[in-house]
Formats: C-alpha cells, structure tokens, sequence
C-alpha cells in the first residue's frame, strides 16, 4: 500500500495514495475496496460511498475504452487525494481519448458513468498529457453527508434505473 506517497514524493498533502491497476478481472473490485478501505482510514467514511461510486466510474470506463481494447499500453493509475475539505479521485490512462458524456438513454445497457460522476462530485474534469495518456478526475465535499436517500440534494436526483 502507498498511503502518504504524496509527502514522499514532495506533493505536501498528508492524504495522498495511488494504486496501479491493469485491465485483469478483479481489478474493478479491488480498486472499489482499496478506495473505500482508504477513505475509511482516513475518517472520512461520509463520502466513502459517493467516492468509491465515482472511482468505479473512472476505472471502468478506463478499463472499458482504454486498457481493455489496447492490452499492449499496459496499465492505469488511481489516485486518492484528502485536501482541506475535499476529496479528489483521479485515474490515468494511456489513451488521449477525451472522455465525453454521452446522451442519457434510458434504455441503453451502459454510457451513464459520467452522468453518475457528475451528480456525486462537485466538480470533475480531465488533464491531458500529450501522447502520454489523460487524468479524468472528480472532486467531491468531504464533509458533506453523501446518500443517495438524504435530504441535503447531493445525490437525491441521481436518476438510473437498471434493466434486468
């Protein structure tokens, strides 16, 4: 585990980690549970849901577009950040795809994970870097109380609805 690598690498944020991940089976599901076991350890198990939603966003739509259809560029990174009151999530891939919101289609099997990230965070955006590859990251209050039941409007309006 690389929690506090930020310090060691001169970012000055004590809350700082980063997981590599590849496009294997168990990736997702273990990026999810580092995510929340992380925010958990810090004392921010309010926005651990909402967080942990937003990274699996992040991550499958890298799996899905990038390291999945192009095996051979290797691997993404996920990385956790604790600043002041916020909580950013960010993911890098090897592709310099920009990431676009697709239309909201109901009936569609997928293209809502940008639509999830933009009702949980606060804020979200990308950096690209050359031919290196993209950072799609979100930033989302660590202070708030996150639910998608609550009552102060941070995720009451998410409206998706699965098709079995």
């Amino acid at each position: 585990m690389l929690t506090d690598w930020g310090l060691a690498m001169g970012l000055g944020v004590p809350h700082f980690t980063a997981r590599r991940f590849t496009a294997c089976p168990a990736a997702l599901q273990k990026i999810r549970r580092y995510t929340r076991q992380t925010l958990e350890q810090w004392g921010l198990s309010l926005c651990a849901g909402d967080a942990t939603a937003i990274v699996n966003e992040l991550v499958a739509n890298a799996l899905r577009h990038s390291l999945s259809q192009r095996p051979s560029l290797g691997f993404g990174w996920l990385g956790l950040m604790h600043a002041a009151d916020s909580v950013t999530c960010a993911v890098k891939d090897p592709t310099t795809d920009a990431p676009i919101p697709l239309p909201t289609d109901r009936l569609a099997p997928q293209g809502r994970g940008l639509l999830i990230v933009t009702k949980l965070s606060d804020s979200w955006g990308y950096t690209a870097h050359g031919t290196a590859g993209k950072t799609v990251w979100a930033r989302l209050s660590a202070t708030k109380h996150h639910s998608p039941q609550g009552t102060d409007g941070c995720s009451a309006d998410l409206d998706i609805h699965v098709l079995d």
